[in-house]
């Protein structure tokens, strides 16, 4: 079973949240394409919400485990561990995130290192959507607040559960 750390780069969003404090529909990003570059792999995709379309570029010099683009037979890895896709219940929605990431877009990350997300037009409150860490960690240049995780505060466990 492989379950590498699997980023939703489908889960960088634009979510702008005002008080008093709702939840807000998230605009996930809908990667398109993917290519190895000099042993590393770089990803294009947009990221389309009511009012404009934003490009977004992931680039990871380490490379990654896989990539899904939407496109042909993929595994929802944000399906509740079990399957099926519950708002209500899921591990990717709260008090702020109003939906599940859309489509089965994914990058899955393998090896530690810095990489890059680079958009077309500067965005505020970026929204990122973990499937797994497997043991892993992250570190980002600024603080951050987990907004969901599975199996705790009514929420359904994830595809490979807790």
């Amino acid at each position: 079973m492989l379950k590498n750390l699997l980023i939703a780069a489908a889960g960088v969003t634009i979510a702008t949240l005002t008080a008093p404090v709702q939840a807000a529909t998230i605009f996930w990003s809908d990667w398109t394409s993917g290519n190895v570059i000099d042993g590393g792999f770089q990803a294009e995709g947009t990221i389309t919400t009511n009012s404009s379309t934003v490009d977004v570029t992931y680039t990871n010099p380490q490379g990654i485990a896989f990539f899904q683009d939407g496109v042909g037979p993929e595994i929802n890895y944000w399906q509740q561990m079990g399957g099926g896709l519950d708002p209500a219940t899921s591990a990717y929605t709260s008090d702020l995130v109003d939906n599940i990431p859309t489509g089965t877009d994914m990058i899955a990350l393998f090896r530690a290192g810095n990489q890059t997300l680079t958009f077309s037009e500067t965005i505020a409150n970026p929204v990122f959507s973990y499937v797994s860490l497997n043991g892993n960690g992250y570190a980002f240049d600024q603080d951050f607040e987990i907004l969901s995780v599975g199996g705790a505060y009514g929420n359904a466990c994830g595809y490979w559960g807790t």
